[in-house]
C-alpha cells in the first residue's frame, strides 16, 4: 500500500468529485480532511455517499475509510472493472452529477461498462441528461470512442423531489484517445432540441416547442425541436 507522503491530501468539499474520479485514474489513494467540519451538519451529504459507493461499484478492490462523523474521507483506488451495473442514484442531486464522471472513466474499464442509473433525469441544478447525451457522447466520439455500445439511453423520466426515472449508459474501452486540436469555434448553423413533459398533457410540450421556435427563428431558419411525452409508469 502506497505510503502516507504518497498519499494525496486535501481540505474540505470542493471539487469531491473531480478529486476522486483522478485519484482513479491515476491509481493514487487520497485522504480529504474537514469535510464541512464547521457547518451545523457536518460531514459527507447523501448525494456524496451515493456517488463513493458508485466509484465503488465500477472499481474492484477500492479500500474506502469514512470517520464517524464524516468528515474525512480516505480512498485507495483500485481496478477499473466495468461490467454490467445498476446504481440508485439520490433524489437531491440529478443522474448527471453522476453520469459526468462515468463519462471520464468508462473508457478506461477492464470490461465495457453498461449501467443502469435510477434517479432524477432533469432538474435545475444539474447537466441533464439529455445535454449530456447531445454533447458529451459526440466529443468522445472525436477521440475515437464510437461504436454501437457506446449509448445514452432514457427509460423512464425522474423529476424532483423524488425521482423515479431510469436510464442506460454504456461504453466500449479504449485504452488510448485519438489527440483531438479544437482552433476554430465555427458558426451555429443550426439548432436542435429536446422538449419533454410528463404527467402533463401533450400539448404542453408542443407550446413549449412553439415558443421556442418564435424566438429562435428571428436567428436561423434551420431549427427542429423533438417533443418526448411520457406517460404511465415511464413518467417516473
Amino acid at each position: 500500500m502506497a505510503g502516507e507522503a504518497q498519499c494525496l491530501s486535501y481540505t474540505g468539499c470542493n471539487f469531491l468529485r473531480q478529486r476522486l474520479v483522478l485519484a482513479t485514474l491515476s491509481g493514487r489513494p487520497l485522504k480529504i480532511r474537514k469535510i464541512r467540519a464547521k457547518e451545523e451538519d457536518p460531514g459527507l451529504r447523501d448525494f456524496e455517499a451515493s456517488f463513493i459507493r458508485l466509484i465503488d461499484k465500477v472499481t474492484n478492490g477500492s479500500r474506502i475509510e469514512i470517520n464517524q462523523t464524516g468528515t474525512t474521507l480516505y480512498y485507495q483506488p483500485g481496478l477499473l472493472y466495468g461490467g454490467s451495473l445498476e446504481h440508485d442514484c439520490s433524489p437531491s442531486r440529478g443522474i448527471g452529477y453522476y453520469l459526468e464522471s462515468l463519462l471520464c472513466l468508462a473508457p478506461f474499464m477492464k470490461h465495457p461498462l453498461k449501467i443502469v442509473l435510477r434517479g432524477v433525469t432533469n432538474d435545475q441544478v444539474d447537466p441533464s441528461v439529455d445535454v449530456l447525451k447531445a454533447t458529451a457522447l459526440p466529443l468522445l466520439k472525436k477521440f475515437g470512442i464510437d461504436g454501437e455500445s457506446l449509448e445514452i439511453k432514457i427509460n423512464r423520466r425522474g423529476m424532483p423531489p423524488k425521482g423515479g426515472g431510469e436510464i442506460l449508459f454504456s461504453c466500449p474501452v479504449r485504452k488510448v484517445l485519438q489527440p483531438v486540436q479544437f482552433t476554430d469555434p465555427g458558426k451555429i448553423k443550426r439548432i436542435r432540441g429536446t422538449a419533454y413533459s410528463v404527467r402533463v398533457s401533450p400539448q404542453m410540450a408542443n407550446r413549449m416547442v412553439e415558443s421556442a421556435r418564435g424566438i429562435l427563428n428571428k436567428f436561423l431558419p434551420d431549427i427542429y425541436i423533438y417533443t418526448d411525452h411520457m406517460k404511465g409508469v415511464n413518467s417516473g
